[in-house]
């Protein structure tokens, strides 16, 4: 409702205010902006950022928001708030533009990485690049898989890194970054690819206290989530920090989420739901017992 939006402007913005009376300098950094619905874009671009400026320390505060250029059309209601923040008198906008992960790029990262001059991986580049279709994250994602799959390996006779052209050559990986994950996704142990299943209906990351109450339910793996969750971590599916479990990229977990079968989606988010609030219902009046 209209009331509660204003309640959630006053509340953040009196929530910052208080720290920024500290003295103290403050950065709110948003990512994946080009995701947002307007509401969302209008209360922190417009109605905080607004409020915050006309505050003594202003100057004290600085947000950075991060959005992919090419899903922002002219028509997206960032691009509309970006272009009223540059135009404004009183808030400093400065405009980031980082550049496309190039070939030369990969050449330099597999030259170090290997510790061979730039003649000797080119042709190694070449396929890399292609196949990862310039992305920086899925080209050190299929470096991995060949090294792990001996594809690219140490040769003593040699002293150096080696590799099979014609195996690399034909590695199972489209052009396309999301038949290259899904590729790579179904190699994976059935357990792995269940945790793995379960990690995606929870969204983008998860925290590790409800990871461990769903390892007592029907619909963790037969291995448990646990054990799979650090084969996941050590192939860089998956990070475990701060308590979360997050996965390494959101492509990753929009791919995983989008290729469960529709009516598997469902029964998952209904059953990690019912499981869950049963568990919360029980705790608490646990807790009424015992108080």
């Amino acid at each position: 409702s209209n009331l509660s939006h204003w309640k959630l402007v006053s509340l953040l913005t009196c929530f910052i205010n208080a720290l920024l009376k500290l003295d103290r300098p403050m950065i709110l950094i948003l990512d994946d902006l080009q995701w947002a619905e307007a509401l969302a874009i209008e209360l922190v671009l417009g109605e905080i950022l607004e409020s915050i400026e006309k505050q003594n320390n202003a100057h004290l505060f600085l947000f950075i928001g991060l959005y992919r250029d090419d899903e922002v059309s002219i028509y997206h209601p960032l691009f509309a708030k970006i272009n009223c923040l540059h135009e404004s008198s009183n808030i400093n906008t400065t405009d980031i533009q980082l550049s496309a992960f190039s070939k030369n790029d990969l050449v330099n990262m597999i030259s170090n990485e290997l510790k061979l001059p730039k003649r000797l991986i080119s042709e190694l580049s070449d396929v890399v690049y292609k196949k990862s279709s310039d992305h920086i994250f899925f080209a050190v994602e299929l470096l991995n898989s060949m090294v792990r799959g001996s594809t690219i390996y140490f040769s003593m006779s040699r002293r150096q890194f080696h590799w099979k052209l014609d195996r690399v050559y034909s590695l199972k990986t489209d052009e396309t970054v999301a038949t290259f994950i899904i590729s790579t996704l179904s190699t994976l142990h059935p357990d792995a690819l269940k945790a793995l299943q379960i990690l995606s209906c929870c969204g983008f990351h998860t925290d590790v206290a409800v990871l461990e109450l769903l390892e007592e339910s029907d619909i963790s793996p037969c291995r448990g989530i646990r054990s799979s969750l650090q084969y996941l971590v050590d192939v860089g599916i998956v990070e475990i920090a701060g308590g979360l479990v997050a996965f390494a990229h959101d492509l990753i977990q929009q791919h995983v989420y989008e290729n469960i079968d529709l009516f598997q989606r469902r029964d998952l988010h209904f059953n990690i739901s019912l499981f869950l609030g049963l568990k919360s219902s029980m705790n608490s009046t646990s807790i009424q017992a015992i108080s």
